[in-house]
C-alpha cells in the first residue's frame, strides 16, 4: 500500500518562507518631516512718535513670509527684516503670517504703542478761558522744548535786575511797576498757553507789544500746536513794527478773524526776532456778521436778497467751464479754462461766456457791482452786463484800470469793486445778462484749437450788488 506526503501544507510554508527572505533587502528606514519654526521680534514695543520699530523674522522651513503694520510705513512688506516708521500716536498691531512648505501657516502679533507728545500743563493748573486776556508772563509748565523754548538758560530780566516772577529760568520774565511781560526776545524762542475756547468763532487776537530799539521790533507769530504730533500751524502774525517810543510803551496789533473750534488748544507766539517786547494779548470774538445790504447773485455770503444765477454758465466761445472748490469766498467757485480744443463752442475771434440770473436783474437802486477774479493772465478781459437788450462792459486793463478795481494778476483772489455807473447803462432796471466774460478784440486776436499755449483761464466768485 502506498504512502502520501502532504505536499499542499509544505508548499506553502516555503513560499512564505522565500517571500519573508525576498522583502527583507526591500525594507528602507522613514525619517518623520520636522516642523518648520515660527521665530520673529520686534526692536521695540514703545516708542515716541516719528521713531522706527525694527521687524525680524528667522523662523526655519519658511516658504513665504507677510507682514502687515497697521499706522506704519511700509505697511506691507514680504522681507524677513524690515524697519517700519511711524508717524502718528496710538497703538497699534503688526501681524507676521509664515507659509511653511508643507503649505502649514502659523502667525506672530505685535503691539506697538506710539507715544505722542507731554501733555500740556497749563499755568496755574488750569487751562485759560477764551475770550479773555493771555498775559505773555503765564506760559505753560513743563520747561525748555516743551513749554518754551529760550536761547538761553539765564533768565536775562532777572540779571539785568528785575525781580523773580516764576521759578522757570528761560524765559526772559521782566516785572516792572506797571507791567510783567516777556523781553529780551530772541529769533526762534516761542512760549505755549493752554486755552480753552468757550465757543467756536472767528477771535482777533490784539498783541500789546513795546520796542525801543532803532529798527523797531520783530513780528510775532501766533501758532497752533497738534496735541498729538506737536506739529506747528501757522495762524497769522503782527508784521515787524516801529519803535513804539520805549521798551515800556505799549501798542496794540492786531492778527484778526482766527477761527477756534470749541475746547482745549495749545497756542503758541513764536518770535521772528529781536527787539520786541510782549506784555498780553486780548483775545475777543467776533460778533455775528449782519447780512450784506444787497443782491446776490453767486455768492455764499449772508445778503439780503437773491436772484441767483443758472449755473453753469454757456460757453460761447472757447471755454471750458466747471464748478471748483477752490474759492475765494464760501466751498465753490467758476473756473474759466480757456482751451479751444475741448470748448462745446470753438471759435476764432476770441473767448466768452454768458451767466444768466434766473430773472432779470432791477439794479437801479445798487450803486456797486462786486466780482471776486483770480488769474494770471495779462490779457485784457470784458465784465460786461446786457441791459435794456444793449451791451455794456467795463474793461479790466493789465497795469492800467486793474488797479482802479481792486485787481491784480498774481494767480491770488481779488476782490474787484466797479461803480455800477462805469458800464454806463442809461437804465439798470432789466438787467438779463448778469455776467458775460469777454475777451477784449483790442489785445486777443484771432485763435484756432491748436491755441495751447495762450495763458487765458479765470476763476470767478462772489458776484453780488451792493447799495455802497
Amino acid at each position: 500500500m502506498k504512502k502520501y506526503i502532504p505536499l499542499k501544507g509544505s508548499y506553502l510554508f516555503l513560499l512564505c518562507l522565500v517571500l519573508s527572505l525576498s522583502c527583507e533587502d526591500d525594507i528602507q528606514e522613514v525619517a518623520l518631516f520636522d516642523k518648520g519654526e515660527t521665530v520673529a521680534e520686534a526692536s521695540a514695543s514703545e516708542i515716541d512718535f516719528g521713531n522706527t520699530v525694527r521687524f525680524t523674522s528667522t523662523s526655519t522651513k519658511a516658504l513665504t513670509t507677510d507682514w502687515t503694520f497697521q499706522g506704519g510705513s511700509p505697511s506691507t512688506s514680504i522681507n524677513s527684516d524690515v524697519t517700519v516708521t511711524y508717524t502718528a500716536p496710538g497703538t497699534f498691531e503688526a501681524q507676521l503670517i509664515v507659509k511653511y512648505v508643507d503649505n502649514t501657516i502659523d502667525t506672530r502679533t505685535f503691539s506697538i504703542t506710539v507715544k505722542g507728545i507731554p501733555e500740556p500743563l497749563p499755568y496755574g493748573g488750569t487751562p485759560l478761558d477764551l475770550e479773555g486776556i493771555i498775559e505773555a508772563e503765564n506760559f505753560d509748565l513743563g520747561g525748555e522744548g516743551i513749554a518754551y523754548h529760550d536761547t538761553e538758560e539765564e533768565n536775562l530780566a532777572v540779571t539785568n535786575g528785575s525781580s523773580v516772577y516764576r521759578d522757570d529760568r528761560g524765559v526772559d520774565v521782566e516785572v516792572g511797576e506797571n507791567v510783567t511781560n516777556i523781553g529780551y526776545t530772541n529769533e526762534g524762542e516761542w512760549v505755549n498757553y493752554t486755552v480753552n475756547v468757550l465757543e467756536t468763532g472767528d477771535y482777533d487776537f490784539e498783541f500789546m507789544l513795546a520796542s525801543g530799539h532803532d529798527e523797531g521790533g520783530h513780528s510775532v507769530k501766533l501758532q497752533r500746536v497738534d496735541p498729538n504730533t506737536g506739529a506747528i500751524s501757522d495762524l497769522g502774525e503782527t508784521g515787524d513794527f516801529e519803535n513804539t517810543g520805549g521798551w515800556s510803551v505799549y501798542t496794540g496789533i492786531s492778527v484778526p478773524g482766527i477761527t477756534l473750534s470749541q475746547g482745549l488748544h495749545t497756542l503758541r507766539f513764536y518770535f521772528t526776532g529781536g527787539g520786541t517786547n510782549l506784555d498780553k494779548v486780548n483775545v475777543t470774538l467776533r460778533g455775528a456778521t449782519p447780512p450784506i445790504d444787497g443782491l446776490g447773485i453767486y455768492t455764499e455770503r449772508e445778503i439780503s436778497e437773491t436772484n441767483a444765477a443758472i449755473i453753469p454758465p454757456i460757453n460761447n466761445a472757447n471755454f471750458v467751464i466747471s464748478e471748483v472748490e477752490d474759492a475765494a469766498h464760501g466751498n465753490r467757485a467758476l473756473y474759466y479754462k480757456f482751451d479751444p480744443a475741448n470748448s462745446s463752442s470753438p471759435q476764432t475771434w476770441g473767448a466768452m461766456a454768458t451767466l444768466f440770473p434766473r430773472a432779470n436783474v432791477n439794479a437801479s437802486s445798487y450803486t456797486h457791482y462786486h466780482i471776486s477774479l483770480k488769474t494770471s493772465s495779462t490779457s485784457n478781459i470784458r465784465i460786461r452786463i446786457k441791459a435794456g437788450g444793449t451791451n455794456y462792459w467795463v474793461t479790466l486793463h493789465h497795469g492800467t484800470t486793474d488797479e482802479t478795481y481792486g485787481m491784480a494778476r498774481d494767480g491770488k483772489w481779488h476782490e474787484v469793486k466797479i461803480p455800477l455807473a462805469d458800464f454806463n447803462a442809461p437804465d439798470l432796471s432789466s438787467i438779463s445778462e448778469i455776467l458775460v466774460l469777454r475777451s477784449d478784440d483790442a489785445d486777443f486776436g484771432n485763435t484756432s484749437p491748436d491755441d495751447t499755449a495762450r495763458d487765458f483761464d479765470w476763476y470767478v466768485d462772489d458776484i453780488y450788488l451792493t447799495k455802497e
